[in-house]
């Protein structure tokens, strides 16, 4: 009898210890419920943030609208006032073709160079000349070349200005061409400005287009002739003590 009260006592037991939930899962209960908590305020901070990406795509989408709106708005003005200004340009070039038409029929332009007569000598290969002898005496725009030809030719003009012991290039023109031989003058297509001491290069692509005389003036020549942005030396040029003078010179009008 005791052995059989004994077993019962026993069950009774292990039944009620197993009935009894242990901390554990309690804890993990509380967990899994707070997770899903946070999960539930995420998804709510989820759906707040896609109605403001919509929003913001919204917003940009209208700003894109007025952009392209703008855009157009600017097209047209930008090609109103290019026109505008072309036609002014058209006019002004106009007026100051005809100004320079004027003052050269009417022999008011000024004129910087050598004497526009027959000289006795000329060159047998194609240099840079650079007339030393007669700089800008002041700022201005010049217009074209006068010239003693020799012969009808093609040449260049290049304006250089003094950089210390240096005569830096800032301007070459197009070719230009002599048709006729004797004075002439050959207009630039653009006028183009100068500053008080520059002085004037001319580069005759055919041997013996203008003609010159030593002892009178100071315009000395190289064979490397410079481009547009390159400087040459002062003293790399020629001819110092030989102090030619060219039948050659510009028009314009100085200040």
């Amino acid at each position: 009898m005791k052995i059989y009260s004994l077993a019962v006592f026993l069950f009774v037991t292990g039944t009620l210890a197993g009935c009894q939930t242990p901390p554990n899962i309690k804890q993990m209960q509380d967990e899994n419920a707070q997770l899903k908590a946070e999960l539930t305020q995420s998804k709510a901070k989820v759906v707040a943030l896609q109605q403001q990406e919509r929003q913001l795509q919204s917003h940009i989408n209208e700003l894109n609208r007025v952009m392209a709106v703008l855009d157009t708005e600017k097209t047209v003005r930008v090609q109103e006032s290019s026109e505008l200004r072309s036609q002014v340009r058209r006019y002004v070039q106009k007026e100051i073709d005809e100004l320079k038409a004027f003052m050269v029929q009417s022999d008011l332009l000024d004129f910087v160079g050598g004497e526009l007569v027959q000289r006795n000598s000329i060159d047998h290969q194609s240099m840079l000349l650079v007339d030393l002898a007669n700089p800008m005496p002041a700022s201005g725009t010049l217009t074209g070349v006068g010239a003693h030809f020799i012969k009808p030719g093609t040449f260049t003009v290049q304006v250089l200005r003094p950089v210390q012991e240096h005569l830096l290039v800032i301007w070459t023109s197009s070719t230009l061409t002599a048709t006729n031989s004797g004075v002439s003058q050959v207009n630039f297509p653009i006028s183009v400005g100068v500053e008080k001491g520059d002085v004037i290069g001319y580069v005759f692509h055919q041997p013996g287009v203008v003609s010159f005389d030593e002892g009178t003036g100071n315009t000395r020549y190289i064979s490397d002739v410079p481009k547009l942005g390159q400087s040459i030396k002062v003293r790399s040029l020629e001819g110092s003590s030989e102090k030619r003078a060219y039948s050659v010179g510009v028009y314009g009008l100085l200040n």
